[in-house]
């Protein structure tokens, strides 16, 4: 949208200064300049041309050495990558950063050599394969709920077979963070020069949103009533033991409640201990027996493991309604059950 491609444009124009600064001035030893940022595909090429419009610019070396740090693991995944993704247009400007690498990793880590924007497409294409295999997960779960199926034993049955595998395979509000959506939207950003649609990226993200919208309907028809009800919901990290919100799916979810009345209330111990609020104005309370005081549904936001401990025989007793929304299967079903709990 323009919001988009304003905030690209101011991207773009901070690039710019940095082509300027670096180019202007004469060096001895013509500087590497690495690329670890995500960016669009083809971005490579242009600040490669930022670059050759400076006076010096055009004996500088341009490589695009893509990340791939999960959040809450950017030590273990620096220390022992999976493997290392170079991109240069002449092979011999990738020559330094390939020799600190092998002076750093074993020689068991593979590296990818490749050119500039190839590399920017494993990364962005990296991140919409894991978008589009945890929207796959998540649809079949969603019909599994519908038709009242045993959704722990699809998805080992599926993930079984060892070309799918079990890893980042498991169901719960839909994917969030700061990384998979955007890149999702990335990948078909209006400023790449091709017109090449990634339509698993479009698919992805509508699965997505279409999963938060079958929950609201699946409470309102548990509720019949959604104005005016408490909900509270457990975790509002976009996923377990962090304090990270950014494209929270529990939060996309309060959002989408409060727009219809409800009286939301978060508790996240994460959030608390580090002193974040949610953005959005919405009710972060440190307190569970507060949070969940009179509430009608509680869902659970983020699995994290800590909610496990939570005694459902203390809960019973506050809160209007026994309804929990697990997507997660965090929670002891048998145990909350038998304090008279219905599950979602």
């Amino acid at each position: 949208d323009s919001a988009d491609q304003s905030s690209w444009k101011m991207k773009l124009g901070s690039f710019k200064k940095i082509a300027q600064w670096v180019g202007a001035k004469k060096h001895k030893n013509p500087p590497v300049i690495i690329l670890k940022s995500t960016n669009i595909i083809g971005f490579s090429e242009q600040f490669r041309g930022l670059l050759d419009n400076t006076p010096f610019g055009k004996t500088i070396k341009l490589l695009v050495n893509p990340e791939f740090l999960r959040e809450g693991f950017a030590f273990e995944d620096t220390a022992k990558p999976w493997r290392i993704i170079v991109g240069a247009d002449n092979k011999n400007d990738a020559k330094p950063l390939l020799d600190i690498y092998k002076k750093v990793y074993p020689s068991k880590i593979p590296i990818i050599k490749t050119d500039c924007k190839s590399a920017e497409l494993i990364k962005l294409a990296s991140n919409v394969y894991l978008a589009h295999r945890l929207a796959f997960i998540h649809e079949i779960a969603d019909f599994a709920r519908l038709e009242k199926l045993d959704i722990e034993s699809i998805r080992k049955g599926i993930g079984l077979d060892q070309r799918i595998g079990l890893d980042y395979f498991n169901p719960g509000l839909g994917f969030g963070g700061s990384c998979l959506p955007k890149d999702c939207i990335l990948i078909n950003s209006d400023e790449c020069k091709n017109k090449f649609t990634f339509e698993s990226a479009v698919s992805a993200m509508a699965v997505n949103d279409k999963l938060i919208m079958n929950l609201v309907n699946t409470l309102k028809k548990t509720l019949h009533i959604l104005k005016g009800k408490k909900i509270t919901i457990l975790g509002a990290a976009f996923k377990s033991e962090i304090d990270d919100t950014r494209g929270s799916r529990a939060v996309k979810l309060a959002q989408t409640l409060k727009k219809r009345g409800v009286n939301v209330v978060f508790h996240d111990p994460y959030l608390s201990k580090s002193n974040k609020s949610i953005e959005g104005k919405l009710t972060l309370e440190p307190d569970l027996k507060k949070a969940v005081k009179g509430s009608s549904i509680i869902i659970i936001g983020t699995p994290h493991k800590n909610f496990v401990s939570i005694n459902p025989n203390l809960i019973s007793k506050i809160v209007k309604l026994k309804f929990v929304v697990d997507y997660f299967g965090l929670l002891n079903k048998a145990r909350w059950e038998k304090q008279g709990f219905k599950f979602i």
